[in-house]
Parts: C-alpha cells; structure tokens; sequence
C-alpha cells in the first residue's frame, strides 16, 4: 500500500503580487518492494507552475522508494499580479509503477492552497 500527503508552505501566497508557495509531495511506501513514483500536477488558472508564464500542468518524478520508507518532493506553485484573493485547488494525481514499470496503483488528491491580501508592514 502507498500513501500520499500533501502539504503547502509556507500556507498563503499572496494576491496580486509575483511570489510562490511549495507545493510538498510526500509519499509512503508501505510495501516490503521498492516502487516508482511519479505525479501529474493540475493548477487552476490564475496559479502556475512556472514563475513567467502560464503553465497549468506538470509532472514531477518522485524517484525510486525503498520498502517501508517515503520520500519527499517539493514543487514552486507561483501566483501572479492576475491571481485574485481566493481558494485554489490543485489535484495531484500520483502513479505507483511496480519493478516491471507497469502502473501498479493511482492515486488522486487534492489541496487548497489559500491567497490572500498582502499586509501592510507594522512599525
């Protein structure tokens, strides 16, 4: 059996303005056998995965996990001066391959990465 967690820091990204959050793929290895492990990533418009221009999916090699041990994979989500203060949800769609390279098992999750309003600095 193999686990996905997904995480976001730091937890807001901030509206209106370039900046980016990472996107924090963990996965579990469960299993006695080792596994492949790669991951589509789908952002809402507005959000990219690239810092000048506009690319809304993506995938991301986890690499090769050892029986009973997870592994960790972190990604730039970048907002914009077009990204409006709201939710976003991303969907991160994972495949397990086994040692013969066949997909073994697919998981499907998905985060809310929050934007908002800048604050303005306090003296």
């Amino acid at each position: 059996m193999v686990d996905l967690d997904l995480k976001v820091h730091p937890d807001v990204i901030f509206a209106y303005n370039q900046n980016h959050v990472e996107l924090v793929i963990q996965v579990n290895n469960k299993n006695e056998h080792n596994c492949w492990v790669e991951a589509d990533i789908l952002v809402p418009e507005r959000l990219s995965l690239s810092p000048d221009n506009s690319l809304r999916k993506g995938r991301i090699r986890i690499g090769i996990i050892d029986g009973k041990q997870y592994i960790r994979k972190a990604t730039r989500v970048y907002a914009s001066t077009y990204t409006n203060p709201q939710m976003y949800r991303c969907k991160i769609v994972a495949y397990i391959y086994n040692k013969d390279g066949i997909i073994q098992n697919r998981l499907e999750k998905t985060i809310d990465i929050r934007c908002e309003m800048k604050k303005a600095p306090v003296l």
